[in-house]
């Protein structure tokens, strides 16, 4: 499965974030983090991913 070089799959945003993957789940479904599903796969732009990273900066600011 390729995937285009701005969309991740679940597994690598988990690893992008340094999160679990079935944390990403749960913050995929509470909306803290925007995806889409694709085929019955997750899957998240990497802005998407960028934008909860620095959220997440910003809070601990």
């Amino acid at each position: 499965m390729s995937t285009s070089p701005h969309i991740m799959t679940l597994k690598q945003t988990a690893s992008f974030l340094g999160i679990s993957e079935p944390t990403l789940k749960r913050r995929i479904k509470t909306k803290q983090i925007r995806a889409y599903k694709d085929g019955g796969y997750w899957k998240i732009k990497i802005e998407w991913a960028e934008a909860y990273q620095n959220e997440l900066i910003k809070q601990s600011s």
